[in-house]
């Protein structure tokens, strides 16, 4: 992954020309808009080095590669300030929601939840934004919730990672897949069912 810092130094030539900025995709129509006029956001990070990949799959209720002609796209996006919803997962972590919320259910061939997060910001013209586990949570703690990081305009993503104040933060859905059903169901069988997961498993077995 890129670093802001890489490419800040050619917002104002191409901007100043009239161009598009390396390395940022527009989600919006019409003509490109002076960078101080957007807010950028990368649908990409890492928990740590060697963590999960984040990805965002959705913004504005739409799939985030629907709004770009030509794949790939980014790896930042420039956006109209304003309301934004959207929609994160995260790769390559296995096993850890079990571990967070039923380390002793070790039984199961699929062991990990299938969720994402939805998270509502408002962005703001001149800023950075970024998907990021919550790390004000211990380090066991942080996937229980997915934040937005709001950044100044030419920082780096390793300065999502690290303890702050977010705009917004959204908790994990779990949707009532095969998998899912399955683990909700291991975890029912606990005397004392984690109160963390209990109302979204509940509806999991609803749908069963």
């Amino acid at each position: 992954m890129l670093h802001l810092r890489s490419i800040c130094i050619s917002f104002m030539v191409f901007v100043s020309v009239g161009c598009s900025t390396p390395n940022i995709s527009k989600s919006y129509t019409g003509p490109e808009r002076p960078i101080n006029e957007v807010a950028v956001y990368s649908p990409n990070n890492r928990g740590d080095f060697n963590g999960p990949s984040i990805l965002t799959t959705h913004l504005n209720g739409k799939i985030l590669r629907e709004y770009f002609s030509e794949i790939p796209f980014g790896p930042y996006i420039s956006m109209v300030p304003g309301d934004v919803e959207v929609r994160v997962t995260f790769d390559d972590y296995e096993d850890v929601f079990l571990w967070v919320i039923a380390p002793n259910v070790v039984s199961l061939k699929t062991k990990n939840f299938k969720g994402h997060y939805d998270i509502k910001f408002n962005a703001k013209p001149g800023k950075f934004y970024a998907p990021i586990f919550n790390y004000n949570l211990p380090q066991e703690k942080r996937i229980l919730e997915m934040c937005i990081s709001e950044l100044n305009m030419g920082s780096s993503l390793a300065e999502t990672r690290v303890p702050q104040k977010y705009v917004a933060c959204g908790k994990p859905s779990i949707p009532a897949i095969e998998s899912n059903i399955k683990i909700c169901a291991e975890i029912y069988k606990i005397n004392e069912p984690p109160k963390l997961y209990d109302e979204m498993c509940r509806e999991v077995i609803k749908l069963k």
